[in-house]
């Protein structure tokens, strides 16, 4: 049986001002196409759930692309050369200065394009009530959307609404913690083992080495050999607690770093001191930041802070390099 002949279609949806169109795929082939049109996002929910009811073949999976009008896209310059996820929630905590507003709050994506030696910011939004509409028409449809995307730009750029945001986050987390889980337990199950099969083969050597009436000292070297082993065995679990606890401290350095502030690097010892360095508008605001937010111990600058010109637009940040932990006697 030819299973991509038998696989249920995907139903796209282009959605316009006032229109919507519809079509049902499977394998790149259209077996089902329609259109209709709307005037508010409640007639747009009942519009999407009729579309979805009308292929002969059930879809399961959903796919909308927003033409413009409704979507809204721009090409930022002179952006803080920051990670994509701390890209995305500067444009969404900015979309009043970079999108217009109609009174209803913005669903806002934006990602890093290069441009020719450098970079700039594709940023898509839309009016959160239309993509509400749209997943409330496909959940009463029982449809899962799979995308909502802007006309023309790359596909990592997701609009989808807030609480859809938030409920994938958490599945990802949720996906996250079993994996995280099941990795301590085999870690654990190993070392048990491990040290179930040292001890084996330490009664076993000790045995033999008694019925043999070996010398003391070859006794003396296997058990230090032994001793030599369990230490690798706990020095692996302890450091597996340090790492834990210099992810955390990492967690906490970049919760209270300013927007406009980045890591380039991060070092963390054994005794809980390390040095963190990175570019910033201010160092001193930075530092501040940590300070204020308890996130690392005793922390403070060291060195010369040395400025220079950074991104797109040339503007000045100070590199800075915070030590923290104990000081040096």
């Amino acid at each position: 049986m030819n299973h991509t002949l038998t696989r249920a279609p995907v139903l796209h949806l282009t959605v316009g001002d006032s229109i919507v169109r519809a079509r049902a795929m499977r394998a790149d082939v259209a077996v089902w196409a329609g259109e209709a049109t709307y005037e508010s996002p409640d007639e747009l929910a009942e519009v999407v759930a009729r579309l979805a009811a009308a292929p002969d073949e059930r879809c399961r999976r959903l796919r909308v692309t927003l033409e413009r009008p409704p979507a809204q896209i721009r090409t930022l310059t002179d952006l803080p050369p920051v990670r994509d996820r701390e890209l995305a929630a500067l444009v969404a905590n900015h979309a009043g200065r970079f999108f217009r507003r109609n009174g209803a709050g913005l669903v806002t994506d934006a990602t890093w394009v290069p441009n020719g030696a450098g970079r700039v910011t594709h940023a898509a939004a839309v009016e959160e009530p239309l993509v509400l509409a749209i997943v409330a028409g496909a959940a009463e449809a029982g449809l899962t959307v799979e995308a909502i995307t802007a006309a023309g730009m790359s596909p990592q750029l997701q609009l989808l609404p807030t609480g859809e945001r938030a409920v994938r986050a958490w599945a990802r987390r949720r996906t996250m913690m079993r994996l995280a889980v099941a990795a301590c337990a085999a870690w654990f199950v190993a070392a048990g083992l491990l040290a179930a099969r040292l001890v084996i083969e330490r009664r076993s050597v000790e045995a033999q080495l008694a019925a043999a009436d070996a010398p003391l000292a070859a006794l003396r070297d296997v058990r230090r050999e032994m001793r030599t082993a369990e230490a690798m065995v706990f020095g692996l679990a302890e450091a597996r607690r340090s790492r834990g606890q210099a992810l955390a401290t990492l967690a906490r350095v970049n919760s209270v770093l300013p927007d406009s502030a980045v890591l380039t690097s991060y070092t963390w010892r054994s005794d809980g001191s390390g040095v963190v360095a990175g570019a910033g508008r201010r160092a001193a605001d930075v530092l501040a930041a940590v300070e204020r937010g308890r996130a690392l111990a005793n922390p403070r600058l060291e060195g010369a802070v040395v400025r220079e010109a950074l991104g797109v637009g040339g503007h000045e940040w100070e590199r800075f390099t915070i030590v923290f932990g104990a000081r040096a006697p």
